[in-house]
């Protein structure tokens, strides 16, 4: 049986610092992934829908249409809107009728929140926080490090050294985000990853047992969460039965949740700094993003020469 998932009202707040401008019930909870601006439920005459759970946002725009109404419309259109229950109105600078909603909320459970951020900022910032806590995850293996900006999973067999590869990239100055356990969502066909609940923070180096990353190195070498840009996989490097690639002309990609995600499968031999490597995979990665293939410059380079000695 699927669990119906909500966002409280006082994690919102938290989150976001608003202030309180009405005190709902501490039952309201969001359970709809969207910020919605009720601009048909607001200029209704009759209430025709069912209650709204999802976060409310009011800004210019609702103030404009309010505008054009006498007060015992304005007060009409805002009721119609507050008998349908919605979690929480949050309201910007540029929303005018903050204290004739105030007084109709004291009728109501609703939760009014003010933000000094522009309504394009709060809509895409809340929006977005909305989603990504009410995304269905799947728990993957493999550990998840933000290099250069770039979201990194290494992935590989049990005991490859990845978690050892990982400390090396977070003492070089990358953020550290999941070990062993990688909650994953897709959103909108952008993969999202942060850590399992139970290991959240930790990592485990074979030898050493479980470490606290921000309590050794710093909270500020960790980050909530990341996108999931290139997943590099880690691989003992046997020649008899691996072949690896020489050129590197084609981007290659591997699928995870329906999504094709950068691939590169690199080798592990003594003598490799593999945190090195993966440094240099990731600009090679933002490279070919922009349109440069060092391959291809390399060919075009052996062909020329070839003609000139030719």
């Amino acid at each position: 049986m699927r669990t119906i998932k909500f966002i409280s009202i006082k994690s919102l707040i938290n989150k976001f610092h608003f202030e309180v401008l009405h005190k709902g019930s501490s039952r309201n909870k969001i359970q709809i992934p969207s910020l919605n601006r009720t601009g048909i439920e607001l200029a209704s005459k009759h209430i025709i829908f069912e209650n709204i759970i999802s976060a409310v946002l009011w800004s210019g725009n609702e103030s404009k249409f309010l505008s054009q109404l006498s007060h015992k419309k304005i007060v009409e259109s805002i009721s119609n809107v507050l008998e349908l229950k919605p979690p929480v109105i949050i309201i910007t600078k540029a929303f005018k009728y903050a204290d004739i909603l105030r007084k109709i909320a004291k009728k109501y459970s609703t939760t009014i929140l003010f933000s000094p951020m522009p309504s394009a900022q709060l809509y895409v910032t809340v929006a977005a926080w909305i989603n990504e806590q009410m995304a269905e995850y799947k728990t993957i293996h493999g550990t998840l490090i933000s290099v250069y900006g770039v979201g990194v999973l290494l992935q590989g067999e049990s005991g490859v050294g990845k978690s050892e590869v990982a400390l090396e990239l977070v003492r070089k100055g990358h953020l550290f985000i999941a070990d062993d356990a990688v909650d994953v969502a897709n959103l909108a066909d952008r993969l999202l990853g942060k850590p399992n609940a139970v290991a959240n923070k930790f990592i485990e180096v074979r030898g050493l047992g479980i470490l606290n990353i921000p309590r050794m190195l710093g909270i500020e070498k960790t980050q909530d969460t990341s996108n999931i840009d290139v997943i590099i996989e880690l691989v003992v490097d046997d020649k008899k039965a691996l072949q690896f690639e020489r050129l590197g002309v084609e981007l290659k990609t591997k699928e995870l949740e329906k999504v094709h995600i950068p691939y590169y499968k690199l080798p592990i031999t003594p003598g490799r700094k593999m945190s090195d490597l993966i440094e240099t995979a990731v600009i090679d990665l933002k490279l070919k993003q922009h349109g440069y293939s060092s391959a291809e410059d390399y060919m075009q380079n052996y062909e020329k020469v070839n003609k000139e000695n030719g």
